[in-house]
């Protein structure tokens, strides 16, 4: 083969090699400008959706239809009110009851014993006192408390020191004294024989 032919047919070669590079370059070309386009589109699409919803979840919700009254079947559309009726008032303590016979049968807790001397308490029919330094004022209150329930009475707290007893006519009141030695009424000390932080219980029988 001539040396002129193996040049034409090298160029020609070289000529389909490049037309063939053209083609592809454009092919490439397009499809990237077609996949952006796409890309675009569903991005655009995408904010939209998210636009909306947005704007669906910011706006007032309607306010739900106020229920119907039904009447209910078999009862009367008025009632006629019942004046309730008072509690009776709890029998009067029995002036003749002394707090010995009121207690009779109780099992002391604590190591308490009676007071022998005291100062005197306006406003009483009879009253005595027990004292102890065994144990904390809310652990023996709470035990002497317990022991009145035994004996059959219905105990009642009147404030946090203080509790109402009764049973069958009987009324008590029973003051938990954390430092008995303390305790004073209108400035007269009532326990003077106890020691200091030693819990008194007071009970009398009011008028």
């Amino acid at each position: 083969m001539s040396p002129e032919a193996i040049q034409v047919i090298t160029w020609v070669a070289a000529l389909i090699v490049v037309g063939l590079y053209v083609l592809f370059v454009v092919w490439r070309y397009r499809v990237d400008k077609r996949k952006k386009a796409m890309q675009n589109q569903e991005a655009s699409a995408l904010t939209q959706a998210i636009a909306k919803t947005a704007q669906q979840m910011s706006s007032p919700r309607p306010a739900d239809p106020a229920p119907i009254a039904r009447p209910v079947v078999g009862t009367p559309l008025a009632s006629t009110p019942v004046a309730a009726t008072p509690p009776p008032d709890p029998p009067a303590a029995n002036a003749d009851t002394t707090v010995a016979s009121a207690l009779q049968g109780i099992a002391l807790p604590n190591g308490l014993v009676p007071l022998t001397t005291m100062a005197p308490r306006p406003n009483t029919l009879d009253r005595v006192a027990f004292w102890t330094d065994t144990a904390p004022a809310e652990v023996v209150g709470t035990a002497f408390g317990d022991e009145l329930e035994r004996l059959g009475y219905a105990v009642t707290p009147l404030d946090q020191q203080s509790l109402a007893a009764q049973r069958d006519g009987v009324r008590l009141i029973v003051v938990v004294h954390p430092d008995g030695h303390a305790a004073n009424v209108g400035g007269m000390q009532l326990f003077a024989s106890v020691p200091e932080r030693a819990v008194v219980i007071e009970v009398w029988v009011p008028e």
